[in-house]
């Protein structure tokens, strides 16, 4: 009878630490699973956000472009219209024009992360954190003012441009511009320049903040993959 019963707990321990092993490698397959997803999430969301950081960078570039066209206009003095020409006038509007170019960042990535409740696979809270605040406050918040400032270019300055000096940016031509006088001596363009000027320098401060950030989360992920 003792015999039975030591051979009957034995077995139970035996069943017992078989099941214990089996959970255990579960549980190790499952953190394994949820490391690789982690790790192959995170790559993908950093390709998306290194194409951003250049695309950024690019419209950092024409948005200092059109600034100092800008400034060059505001301090244009009516005595200088004389010598001004055409083509140079007009590599000026191009360069003023310059500053309505709009960032359009890549969402899909983070996009999926939040639909598909991903972003719990995302272990580490400050990435999770710094994510958050990129996607869904700093763009969304270049987004609110990115139509404003690219109707004031389009519309407002851009109308002012065609009726006072016949410039467009689609010409490839100046044979049709002017060289309006009153414009710069009366201050009608530098009135014109300077209702775009503000927000342009609130736009590039934005825009430059944005790729501080996205750069921020790159070296995060970084961390995390490696």
């Amino acid at each position: 009878m003792k015999n039975l019963l030591a051979r009957g707990g034995i077995e139970f321990l035996a069943v017992l630490l078989g099941i214990t092993i089996s959970l255990y490698i579960d549980q190790k397959l499952d953190e394994s699973a949820i490391a690789k997803n982690e790790s192959s999430l995170l790559s993908d969301l950093q390709v998306s956000l290194n194409q951003d950081i250049d695309y950024a960078e690019i419209i950092l570039d024409k948005i200092k472009v059109s600034l100092n066209a800008q400034e060059k206009l505001i301090t244009f003095s009516c005595n200088e219209v004389d010598d001004l020409n055409s083509k140079d006038l007009a590599t000026l509007f191009k360069n003023v024009m310059e500053g309505s170019s709009s960032l359009f960042p890549r969402y899909g990535v983070y996009r999926s992360l939040v639909s598909n409740s991903e972003m719990k696979y995302i272990e580490n809270q400050e990435l999770k954190e710094k994510l958050i605040s990129l996607y869904d406050f700093q763009f969304k918040r270049y987004e609110n003012i990115d139509p404003i400032i690219t109707n004031r270019y389009q519309y407002s300055l851009g109308d002012f441009l065609v009726n006072h000096f016949g410039f467009t940016t689609q010409q490839s031509s100046t044979a049709y511009m002017v060289i309006n006088k009153d414009a710069f001596c009366q201050g009608t363009l530098r009135k014109e320049i300077m209702k775009i000027n503000g927000m342009t320098k609130i736009v590039y401060k934005m825009v430059n903040g944005i790729k501080l950030s996205m750069n921020t989360v790159s070296g995060l992920i970084d961390e995390e993959l490696n």
